[in-house]
């Protein structure tokens, strides 16, 4: 077993961070509630935001684009639906990226590896 098929994350309130990844992605989480809520994405995968239990660790949730057009517009258009962005686009030695926060703090990373 070499594969991850789901990303959780321990939130400090999953209907504000509901809010904001249905944002983000344009859709609407397939289950919410007080509790959790649970986003299925293109890949198949799931983003799930359970409600942490006193102090949590802060992650990073990569997503990977084809090509640098891929990222900047990812980044316009994640800025105009409200992402506070840590780290604007630029190139890196792997290609080019940037990185949004979440309300909790977790970090967001949008990337294109080179060609």
């Amino acid at each position: 077993m070499t594969e991850i098929e789901d990303i959780l994350l321990a939130v400090a309130d999953p209907e504000t961070s509901a809010r904001f990844y249905a944002g983000l992605f344009g859709c609407r989480p397939v289950m919410a509630g007080p509790d959790r809520a649970l986003f299925v994405l293109s890949s198949g995968r799931a983003l799930g935001l359970l409600r942490r239990a006193g102090d949590g660790q802060v992650c990073e949730v990569d997503f990977p684009l084809q090509g640098a057009d891929a990222v900047d517009q990812a980044h316009i258009d994640w800025w105009d639906r409200g992402a506070r962005i840590l780290t604007p686009p630029m190139d890196t030695q792997p290609g080019r990226s940037f990185v949004a926060g979440d309300p909790d703090g977790h970090r967001l990373r949008v990337y294109a590896v080179a060609a």
